[in-house]
């Protein structure tokens, strides 16, 4: 009768968010004989099953990936299961009471999805973030959609990310050979203290590929425990730079192309290029360098860390 395995992938867990995550799964609506938990130790330097007991759930195992790698220890909840839908949730995720249950309903009327995932992502602070850090909290995987959406792009914003994300069996199955077969796509995502990523959106772009879609749903809602060190200024500069290595990456691999992010021009070189502009695009560029050259510090720190994430890339590739 399993209809659904929950697949939490882990290394070196903070003991009391992993608790609370079991807790939220200890909580679900849904009949423990139409699910099973499967706790995917990624490479922990101790066992995260000698601190985390799930005899509670009658289908309800730990799993050691040696290798080190959240998509290695995705690929191993993979294979380790045999249900028509996987959720992949983190170790720091508290889902709401029905999430299960929502998960299937909405995969058993949305027949054309291949991968769905939060329309809430809302997150519980440790300590209260500064102020000028707020707008790049969303790299936190943190958004709330108004409504639900679904589609056919994997380019948009619809995007679902890793944090409660579903995806069926034949999508799964098909990103498993697809990773296996591809060394390079093993580098999108987070590998110890790496802050790389995009490996959940890769997810999508193998449902469109296969002629499915993928969207996010309201009805879907995660609490995200955001500790202290991950609203710290210098995380954050080290979680822009990987998101923008991991971005560009991810486009390279699927055909689109990659250029080297530019500094605003000095005054001397701004100047010299307007003088050959027509008027109307005179006034654009003066509006545009204008807001260049006002960037708060902070501003440009992050603006600097997503160039050093492109040049990382660059180099990676031999470019």
């Amino acid at each position: 009768m399993k209809e659904l395995s929950v697949v939490i992938c882990t290394h070196d867990p903070r003991q009391d968010h992993l608790e609370r995550t079991l807790a939220s799964l200890m909580a679900q609506t849904l009949p423990q004989e139409h699910w099973e938990l499967l706790v995917v130790d990624n490479a922990s330097s101790a066992p995260v099953s000698e601190k985390h007991d799930l005899s509670w759930h009658r289908h309800g195992r730990h799993v050691v990936e040696p290798k080190l790698g959240l998509t290695m220890a995705r690929i191993r909840g993979i294979a380790e299961t045999t249900t028509e839908v996987i959720l992949f949730v983190d170790d720091d995720n508290v889902l709401a009471t029905n999430y299960l249950t929502n998960v299937l309903d909405i995969m058993h009327r949305e027949r054309q999805l291949g991968v769905i995932g939060a329309g809430r992502l809302e997150p519980e602070f440790e300590e209260t973030p500064d102020p000028e850090l707020v707008p790049y909290l969303p790299m936190l995987a943190l958004r709330t959609v108004p409504d639900s959406h679904w589609s056919n792009d994997p380019q948009d914003k619809h995007i679902p990310w890793g944090a409660g994300m579903a995806v069926t069996r034949t999508v799964a199955d098909r990103y498993r050979r697809i990773i296996l077969e591809d060394p390079m796509k093993q580098r999108l995502d987070r590998a110890g203290n790496t802050l790389n990523s995009c490996g959940d959106d890769e997810f999508s772009w193998v449902a469109c590929e296969m002629g499915m879609g993928k969207g996010v749903f309201t009805e879907l809602q995660v609490t995200h425990l955001i500790g202290r060190a991950r609203v710290q200024r210098e995380y954050l500069l080290r979680l822009a730079e990987g998101h923008a290595f991991s971005r560009v990456f991810l486009m390279h691999l699927h055909g689109g192309k990659v250029h080297r992010a530019q500094d605003p021009p000095a005054l001397s070189k701004f100047l010299g290029r307007l003088v050959r502009l027509r008027l109307s695009e005179a006034i654009y560029e003066c509006e545009r360098w204008s807001k260049n050259r006002s960037r708060t510090d902070v501003e440009r720190d992050f603006d600097a860390a997503k160039r050093d994430g492109i040049e990382r890339f660059l180099r990676t590739i031999g470019n």
